[in-house]
């Protein structure tokens, strides 16, 4: 988990070094992909990761 924007030093999305951070605005933002990264902190990160397993990727059960 990231603590201080500070730290990111490349995209959590593609990995470019070519990245703009805002203190201001407690985001990164990449120049490369586009993406706008804000850090959340540890509930919501957990219930995202938890939604994000349930929706990406994930197989219905099939019933018997």
């Amino acid at each position: 988990m990231i603590k201080d924007i500070a730290e990111v030093k490349e995209c959590p999305d593609c990995a470019s070094v070519n990245i703009v951070t805002s203190k201001e605005r407690d985001q990164v933002v990449c120049k490369d992909c586009g993406l706008v990264f804000e850090p959340m902190d540890p509930e919501t990160e957990a219930k995202f990761e938890k939604t994000h397993d349930l929706t990406m990727g994930a197989k219905p059960k099939k019933k018997k």
